[in-house]
């Protein structure tokens, strides 16, 4: 009997070490770790055709990009070329920013050259035919296959950050605003708002999240003086608890509506101003219970960077009397556009 090499032993134990640290991290719903668990198996076994039904099984519960590499390297495996490539493409296609993606390409690179070998050797004459033009003197000889590359491991790119695992994500928001009063006619010009917030998400499925959390946002709202006609700005500042629910309609857009609720306060508000009963100054900022309706429809480049546009209609209840005589309620429209950063 023949020793098995050190070498051959520590790439084993290296391997199965691998696969139980990955198979422990990978987060998917129920049912689905299951049958990732199962691919991995089969894979390691040599039952490549098995291991990607059990993968096929994973990517039908939680369509992770990561399942398509994997398919792709049992059909290598098996020998099924055309099969690898187009596996190979579409995790590219639904992972672009994957940390193995050179390995991919050369992966793919490799298969393509192999195919088209094989497709000259079929149109290489038979022996003892001579082709019709020959540029030498002897024997066409195909070339050489090239040299196999490192297998990459099947599970490593389950280390690299999902969408759903990033909870916590920051946005910015640049709004134009338009506004109106409830009372009072007041002309106002479009305004631009700022909005900064950050939430946390809790997945409700393979592809539905619910983000809470909250923002802040500001804006200037210029009037002219009823009594000297010079140009002056009031502010509206304030927080807003939010809610909102999410759909990952593809693996880049998502698609969702939400809720909000705070106070924006009215300051700035000095003597002369059109918005109060006689145009008396306030005596500081007024606060105003708030509630926000909007839609939103976020595109990521990548699993942590996105950007995001998200209409809100808000409704502000004017509570001084000397300003709720006048104006009973502020209504605003803001198209909100920015980016967002997932961590």
């Amino acid at each position: 009997m023949t020793a098995r090499p050190v070498s051959s032993i520590a790439a084993a134990i290296a391997c199965a070490a691998i696969l139980l640290a990955a198979g422990s991290a990978w987060a998917a719903p129920e049912g689905g770790k299951a049958y990732f668990d199962s691919g991995v198996r089969q894979y390691n076994l040599g039952h490549f055709q098995e291991a990607i039904v059990e993968f096929e099984k994973a990517y039908n519960i939680d369509p992770a990009p990561i399942l398509l590499f994997n398919i792709a390297q049992s059909h290598r495996q098996l020998g099924d070329k055309e099969r690898a490539l187009f596996f190979y493409r579409r995790y590219l296609e639904q992972a672009p920013a994957a940390k193995n993606r050179r390995e991919v390409e050369q992966r793919m690179k490799d298969l393509t050259e192999s195919l088209q070998q094989e497709r000259d050797l079929k149109q290489k004459p038979p022996p003892g035919v001579e082709p019709t033009e020959r540029s030498g003197t002897g024997p066409v000889s195909p070339p050489p296959p090239p040299p196999p590359n490192p297998d990459p491991d099947i599970t490593k790119p389950h280390t690299e950050p999902k969408s759903n695992e990033l909870r916590w994500l920051a946005e910015a928001f640049l709004a134009p605003s338009f506004i109106a009063f409830s009372g009072r006619e007041v002309d106002a010009p479009a305004l631009f708002t700022l909005r900064v917030g950050g939430s946390y998400g809790l997945p409700l499925g393979a592809a539905s999240t619910l983000r809470v959390g909250g923002e802040a946002l500001g804006a200037l709202l210029p009037y002219t003086d009823t009594v000297s006609a010079a140009k002056k700005n009031s502010s509206l500042w304030g927080f807003m608890l939010t809610a909102r629910y999410l759909f990952r309609a593809t693996p880049a857009l998502t698609f969702g509506a939400g809720v909000g609720a705070g106070v924006i306060w009215w300051g700035g508000l000095d003597a002369g101003n059109p918005f109060t009963v006689d145009f008396v100054a306030a005596d500081g900022p007024i606060p105003m219970p708030s509630f926000q309706l909007g839609a939103r429809a976020e595109y990521a480049f990548g699993p942590r960077l996105f950007v995001a546009l998200s209409p809100e209609l808000l409704l502000s209840k004017t509570t001084s009397d000397g300003l709720s005589r006048a104006i009973s309620s502020v209504r605003r429209l803001d198209i909100a556009v920015g980016v967002g950063y997932r961590f």
